[in-house]
């Protein structure tokens, strides 16, 4: 007979299930009665086993709306067992990023680690005509600044681009800097000092983490999920009981790695929440162009009414990777952020700016963002199919509505770091998953980029992937 009192067995279940990541941090828990429902004991069991569990800090009551789990917390005692992750930590990656960042220029046989689509998908062809002709007809771009009328009229094809996502903006609004990564940098410049804390997704872009080390920020890492992106309920606990937080970094659209695509809804209640508690978002939109669906996704910008977010983009995914083009629209933030980037950069190539606004008046842009779309769609199927083939029993996979990436859950027993030496051996890579959080999270997981055309050699080596993945699990037994 088990002398152990209800409650008490009660409280170990949920807390092994809150260990296993079941529930994320921030979400709410079963209702007292649907617990005591499902383990066949009365209301006062049940609530004794979240009273255990809430001295124990492993989750947090809150009046009129039931328990939820507390964000992670480290261990109080060094005798205790592994620490669990802090709610904000400095963020230490680059070490671990730059090796992968090296094999870009490596000779491997097939590249899958990085965000961007194969060269043969850009317009290549064109753009170098493009090119061409522009030099020749002025010559003076190559040794000058951009006239004024010019930056007028690039801008104003990319407020008419925007105004297909539902943005209002006029050529005033609109600050082009050197891809989204100088966006980001700007605003995180502005907005934070050394030591404060930033709240971004988690799994997160490793090179968001490469910045916020850069600028001596914490990285407050809230749950995203393939299915719905960033945990609202997890912000609002983070915001309600964790540091305080100086701005927020999202992703709504085509996340990395994960592809997933925020509702309209949450968007809304994104906006809300955080003006609520006075938090200033940067809106990381790069994916945005890529969509697979019938409309482009709308981004939180468009239902900014204070001139909060700020709005950054690019062309580097969706047209020339190699042109660095990207632009902001810092709403009530555009004159200081303008006069930080005279700081720095300064001014994008005249040039590369000069071809973008013919192409983007041309139409071209949009005759050749929708063929790479399709193409990318066709890939992400061939790319999930052949993984959910090829892996273990128990990987998990989301087909994204757009993006260039696949996020791939393999079974807890993977380690895909040790799975990435194995792969490396046989001249293939990608992103393991612990590169996507400040903590050693997602060590099971990885990334895929399907931007590759569909090949027999790109089949193989995804099999291979999934064998070797296997294998790796056998050897546990």
């Amino acid at each position: 007979m088990n002398a152990t009192p209800h409650y008490q067995r009660i409280a170990a279940e949920l807390q092994a299930r809150l260990d296993a990541g079941e529930f994320v941090p921030g979400s709410r828990l079963p209702a007292v009665r649907r617990l005591a429902e499902h383990y066949g004991v009365n209301t006062l069991t049940a609530l004794a086993a979240y009273r255990l569990l809430e001295q124990r800090q492993s989750v947090v009551a809150r009046p009129r709306a039931g328990f939820y789990a507390a964000l992670p917390r480290r261990a109080a005692h060094p005798e205790q067992s592994a620490p669990l992750p802090a709610p904000a930590a400095l963020v230490q990656v680059d070490s671990r990023v730059s090796h992968l960042l090296r094999l870009s220029g490596s000779r491997l046989a097939l590249q899958l680690h990085m965000a961007e689509a194969a060269t043969a998908l850009y317009p290549t062809a064109e753009l170098a005509r493009r090119l061409q002709h522009t030099l020749l007809r002025q010559p003076e771009l190559i040794g000058a600044y951009l006239a004024e009328s010019e930056q007028t009229r690039l801008k104003r094809e990319i407020a008419r681009l925007a105004a297909g996502a539902e943005l209002d903006l006029t050529p005033g609004d609109i600050l082009m800097t050197q891809g989204i990564t100088e966006a980001i940098s700007l605003a995180l410049r502005l907005l934070t000092r050394p030591g404060d804390t930033v709240a971004v997704e988690t799994p997160v872009y490793f090179g968001l983490l490469q910045t916020l080390e850069s600028l001596g920020l914490k990285a407050l890492e809230i749950p995203c999920t393939p299915d719905a992106g960033l945990s609202l309920e997890a912000l609002e606990f983070a915001l309600r009981h964790g540091p305080a937080v100086r701005c927020l970094v999202t992703v709504p659209h085509f996340q990395n790695p994960t592809g997933a695509l925020m509702p309209d809804d949450n968007k809304k209640r994104l906006l809300q929440l955080a003006r609520r508690h006075g938090v200033t978002i940067i809106e990381d939109d790069v994916f945005g162009d890529l969509y697979f669906g019938p409309r482009r996704p709308t981004p939180l910008k468009a239902w900014d009414r204070d001139g909060e977010v700020i709005y950054c983009a690019s062309f580097t995914k969706s047209f020339a990777p190699s042109f660095r083009l990207g632009w902001l629209a810092g709403g009530r933030h555009h004159a200081a952020l303008a006069r930080l980037r005279e700081s720095s950069s300064l001014v994008s190539s005249s040039l590369l700016q000069v071809v973008l606004a013919d192409m983007l008046a041309a139409g071209d842009y949009a005759r050749t963002s929708q063929r790479l779309r399709q193409q990318l769609a066709q890939q992400m199927q061939a790319t999930a199919d052949a993984v959910l083939a090829a892996f273990p029993h128990g990987t998990r996979v989301r087909r994204p509505q757009g993006g260039l990436l696949l996020w791939v859950e393999c079974p807890e027993g993977v380690d895909t770091t040790q799975l990435l030496e194995a792969a490396l051996a046989q001249s293939i890579s990608f992103a393991p998953g612990l590169l996507f959080s400040a903590e050693p999270r997602f060590r099971h997981c990885l990334r895929l980029n399907f931007g590759q055309p569909w090949s027999g050699q790109l089949a193989d080596a995804i099999t291979l992937l999934g064998r070797l993945a296997t294998a790796q699990l056998a050897g546990q037994d």
